[in-house]
């Protein structure tokens, strides 16, 4: 593991229990070099289809994109969650998280109701819909 990884998961940790440490979680999430996403539409032969697109998974019967902080720990969601054996090549998807953002609405057009990060790890999550307003907020918060 990172240190980024072990500094995100520590902030994730003490969000759980205090509100006012989200901006400096969702700080370092919009830190993050790239954000990682397990891919789906992946034929076969292991050839991207048209319709690749980041893994959506379930969570209390709401659809939500499961974002990564590494592509280690994509990788380690795709074989648990059984996308990809353990001995066998896991495909994601990358993106820095602005970029993200201009998606958005593509995602909530399509029914997705939020993005988690590091499921099985941390799993911190927010609706699509607050998305933009915490990127707005916390890049306006100092050292974001």
């Amino acid at each position: 593991m990172t240190d980024v990884n072990a500094d995100l998961d520590q902030l994730a940790h003490a969000a759980e229990t205090d509100p006012a440490a989200q901006p400096a979680l969702w700080q370092a999430a919009f830190a993050l070099e790239r954000w990682w996403f397990v891919a789906r539409g992946v034929g076969p032969d292991g050839e991207l289809g048209a319709d690749v697109g980041p893994f959506i998974g379930v969570i209390e019967d709401k659809p939500f994109l499961m974002a990564f902080s590494s592509g280690q720990r994509a990788r380690q969601f795709a074989v648990q969650a059984g996308v990809a054996g353990a001995e066998d090549d896991a495909y994601v998807l990358a993106t820095e998280p602005q970029d993200f953002l201009s998606a958005v609405p593509s995602y909530q057009q399509q029914g997705v109701f939020a993005i988690t990060f590091d499921h099985g790890t941390t799993g911190f999550f927010a609706p699509l819909a607050n998305l933009q307003p915490i990127w707005e907020h916390v890049r306006q918060t100092p050292n974001g």
